[in-house]
């Protein structure tokens, strides 16, 4: 039977236990262990090698790591984490104040002094207030505004008024904001300018990122579930097509759980047209800290590049000579916010259409985790409401993380936004791809595969996750084989994994 705690995203690695104390921080040097507690939970991190194999699916990971890093006081200086990469340097308090600085260039980005008021309390000093009614109104209405501009623009694009495109978007960044309301935050990413980043500390801001949003281990985990589950007992090799491999994080869970088994082990990612600049998703790079953990799991492994040509000769091939029974694994995660690159609908949907023939002849799996998952995939016939449902995609996406970041760490979040979530942000590409869905191309629908149905236990390991119940996250099992597993931020859907088989 799956052990699917083996699928658990494992890097870093983390135990955590919570409970209600008052604020606090612990640090025990020779028990490498740090305790951080304040009014809503306690959190005991430990950082032992004995507990670097499984991570906690109820995990409290956001607001520990988060309070790790960015902690004020001065009882935890610098801490280690366990990875399980290989080769990952250690992470020290200052990280996140070092990405603020590399992201916004000179300095922070600094908040605006008045959207705060002050009121003295006694002899004790300065303390916030509560904003008036006034004031929270005034809010309510600019942000109103901010979302009928964007609502405006969308239209105007559709229509051809570029000139009127272009009047809106300058009024637009003139009410946006990286540290103001959600709306604020939505639209200056949108349309704010995007400069290029350098590379320093971009490993460490991937790291939060990942953690602190489900959003990528869930499609992660689900996908790793789905093609541990569909593997015969007699296949000797799982071979991986690996769309955007990245960083590659996907792959250490389940080449563990495959090593378990005596399975050997090919990713092969796709070689892309378009080179990526940052040397932490090189593919060199991402093969030796593969590779690495491959050797640890004791799991014969195989990493290699290839055109997607290129792939579809050696199946031939390979179905020539008669090596049918290797398992096939079409894999494609887009548009998961630690990615912080998009890749064209088109491209995707040629992907999907080549898994389709290549699996003819062989036993496989076709796994899609859509990273801007909606509700109406084919139900946008004007491009005034695509945009406006991709910007209600995304003002889910920047709530949640707003969640996993108190207010006192706006301006890390502001960089996590910045650099993971802006680039996905891109009106020139959302237009693009609109065209594609108005040609019937929805990538959902491309494959015309049978769509597998998921386990319940993957569901139950999903719901946990998130903490179902204690938040506005919800996950549930959808699609008429029950073929594909959805995570909403309250209404909203933000990540559709599908497989077909």
């Amino acid at each position: 039977m799956m052990q699917p705690e083996l699928l658990m995203p494992t890097w870093p690695n983390y135990n955590f236990a919570c409970s209600p104390f008052d604020q606090k921080v612990l640090y025990d040097q020779e028990m490498d262990l740090c305790v951080v507690d304040d009014c809503d939970f306690s959190y005991s991190f430990i950082t032992s090698p004995q507990d670097s194999s499984v991570l906690s699916s109820n995990s409290c990971i956001p607001a520990m790591i988060l309070d790790e890093y960015l902690d004020l006081k001065d009882s935890c200086n610098e801490f280690q984490t366990s990875s399980a990469m290989d080769g990952m340097e250690i992470i020290s308090r200052g990280d996140i104040e070092g990405i603020c600085e590399w992201i916004n260039g000179d300095g922070y980005i600094q908040e605006d002094s008045s959207s705060h008021d002050l009121v003295m309390e006694g002899d004790d000093g300065w303390s916030p207030s509560l904003s008036s009614d006034s004031h929270a109104l005034a809010e309510t209405d600019a942000e109103l505004t901010l979302i009928h501009l964007m609502r405006a623009y969308g239209e105007a694009e559709e229509n051809g008024e570029r000139e009127l495109g272009e009047v809106l978007v300058g009024a637009i960044n003139g009410k946006s904001s990286p540290l103001g309301s959600t709306s604020e935050r939505v639209a200056y990413n949108l349309f704010g300018a995007k400069e290029g980043r350098g590379e320093e500390n971009l490993m460490a801001a991937f790291r939060v990122m990942y953690q602190g949003l489900p959003n990528g281990r869930l499609a992660h985990f689900t996908a790793n579930a789905a093609i541990l589950d569909s593997i015969p007992d007699d296949v000797g090799m799982v071979q991986i097509v690996d769309f955007d491999m990245g960083e590659g994080i996907q792959w250490p869970p389940l080449m563990e759980a495959l090593g378990r088994k005596g399975k050997a082990v090919r990713i092969t990612s796709l070689r892309r047209e378009e080179e990526c600049t940052s040397s932490c998703w090189r593919f060199e790079d991402t093969k030796k800290r593969l590779l690495s953990q491959g050797k640890q799991c004791g799991v014969k492994l195989q990493v290699e590049e290839k055109s997607v040509e290129e792939v579809g000769v050696e199946m031939l091939r390979m179905k020539r000579e008669g090596q049918g029974r290797d398992w096939v694994v079409f894999n494609c995660m887009v548009g998961l916010p630690h990615m912080g690159r998009r890749r064209p609908r088109a491209s995707v949907e040629g992907f999907l259409k080549e898994g389709k023939a290549m699996l003819a002849g062989f036993g496989g799996i076709v796994v899609l985790g859509d990273g801007e998952a909606r509700d109406d995939p084919d139900g946008c016939c004007s491009y005034a409401s695509y945009f406006d449902s991709m910007q209600r995609h995304y003002q889910g996406v920047f709530e949640s993380l707003e969640r996993n970041f108190p207010v006192y760490l706006a301006e890390a979040r502001a960089a996590m936004e910045s650099l993971f979530l802006g680039p996905l942000m891109c009106p020139v590409a959302w237009f693009r791809d609109w065209e594609e869905t108005r040609k019937g191309r929805d990538f959902h629908n491309e494959t015309q595969l049978e769509g597998r149905k998921l386990r319940l236990d993957s569901l139950v390991e999903a719901k946990e996750m998130v903490v179902e119940g204690e938040n506005s996250y919800s996950v549930k099992i959808e699609g008429v084989r029950e073929h594909e597993m959805v995570l909403r931020w309250k209404e909203t859907p933000l990540v559709r994994v599908s497989t077909w088989i």
